[in-house]
């Protein structure tokens, strides 16, 4: 079975793409099936795209029901096929439920080997779906992995620079800080930067706010950071 994905934190371009996809994708199957996609996410299964309102609320039925095949994917990680759910006897609470629709396919949506949601065709007639149907589910499954190591990717970034920024912000404390020490204590910038970062550790907070007490207790002013400035935007042509 896949192991799960966290997903990433902006998380609302993330979904902007997945819509897109389920609407290129219904757009390219012949059989026009009602597309949904749900995310495995804070161990819940939420809907974030669909092609039709009523793919929407059969994936909140199999919820509501506790079975159905988006369940199973998620359970054991591989696909599920149902030709006819009117005689299936896999998940009979859902497949009473389901009204017209007849026939689905979960696929389950993953990214090196993690486990993201699950891709599911709905059909209102009985037989299975076309094979340029097949094609064009595969794809999306595909795509959607791309999306989601990209998006992942730009969170991680951006996770990067903001620290890159807090630390470049907060150095000139820092600095002041370890002057004081120094001065104080009479050691070395290695010997007063330990002390910081283990005073730090024992009273579990930042580096930067120890240096900024100490600052302020000396000079009787608030310590002022280092102004940072982001670089200016590229502007095309």
């Amino acid at each position: 079975m896949a192991e799960r994905a966290g997903v990433p934190t902006d998380i609302a371009e993330f979904e902007q793409a997945l819509a897109e996809c389920v609407a290129i994708a219904g757009r390219a199957m012949p059989d026009s099936p009602m597309l949904s996609i749900v995310l495995c996410r804070d161990g819940e299964i939420p809907t974030v795209a669909c092609s039709d309102g009523v793919a929407e609320l059969l994936d909140g039925l199999q919820r509501a029901t506790g079975q159905g095949p988006v369940l199973d994917v998620i359970r054991d990680g591989g696909p599920v096929t149902s030709d006819d759910l009117r005689a299936e006897s896999r998940w009979p609470r859902f497949s009473a439920a389901a009204g017209q629709v007849r026939g689905v396919h979960c696929e389950p949506l993953e990214s090196a080997g993690v486990l993201l949601g699950v891709l599911t065709l709905y059909a209102s007639r009985p037989g299975g779906f076309a094979d340029e149907t097949w094609t064009a589910m595969r794809v999306t499954a595909a795509h959607v992995g791309v999306l989601f190591r990209a998006a992942l990717d730009v969170a991680r970034m951006r996770e990067v620079a903001g620290q890159l920024k807090e630390a470049l912000t907060t150095r000139g404390v820092i600095d002041q800080a370890l002057g004081i020490v120094m001065a104080q204590r009479r050691c070395t910038a290695r010997q007063a930067f330990e002390l910081l970062r283990q005073i730090s550790q024992d009273r579990n907070v930042k580096v930067h706010q120890i240096a900024a007490a100490i600052v302020e207790k000396v000079s009787g002013e608030p310590a002022r950071r280092s102004r940072f400035e982001e670089p200016p935007q590229k502007t095309s042509g």
